[in-house]
């Protein structure tokens, strides 16, 4: 990972991640957009996620995600939250965060907590958190080492 001056130095903008995001906020804005909200929040969800894994194995754009869910009838979409989640986790570990529960509880809970109808809010809730504390060290991180540039 870029944790160091020298991402400035290769001409790379550091850029401060938002680390406030809000599970009730995509719960209530997602219902009267019809869906729309829920895209843009995951595009930008995955686009923050990816700028604090600039070296490592990128996660695919929202977008295309969608796509081969419509494909896959669904699969994929499955398989990318679980990468999700992994690379929250492991971003968190690298950056001295501990992450709960790990990626395989939060797939059963989006999984298997859908017959009971309340798992995937379980599951997204839960990922939306430990984004939030992921991000808030990762910018805590950057403040104290570097002079982030303005946007």
């Amino acid at each position: 990972m870029c944790y160091t001056r020298n991402c400035l130095q290769k001409g790379r903008r550091l850029i401060m991640i938002q680390e406030d995001r809000k599970f009730w906020k995509l719960l209530l804005f997602t219902i009267p957009t019809l869906g729309i909200y829920s895209i843009y929040f995951w595009f930008r969800f995955t686009q923050d996620l990816n700028e604090m894994n600039r070296e490592e194995k990128k996660l695919k754009n929202y977008i295309l995600v969608l796509f081969l869910s419509i494909i896959t009838l669904g699969i994929y979409r499955w398989v990318w939250f679980f990468y999700v989640v992994d690379r929250i986790q492991v971003t968190g570990e690298e950056l001295g965060v501990k992450i709960n529960p790990g990626p395989s509880i939060t797939l059963i809970w989006k999984l298997f907590g859908s017959f009971i109808l309340i798992g995937p809010f379980v599951a997204n809730y839960v990922t939306i958190r430990n984004m939030n504390k992921v991000a808030r060290q990762y910018n805590k991180y950057f403040k104290k080492k570097t002079k982030v540039i303005a946007q």
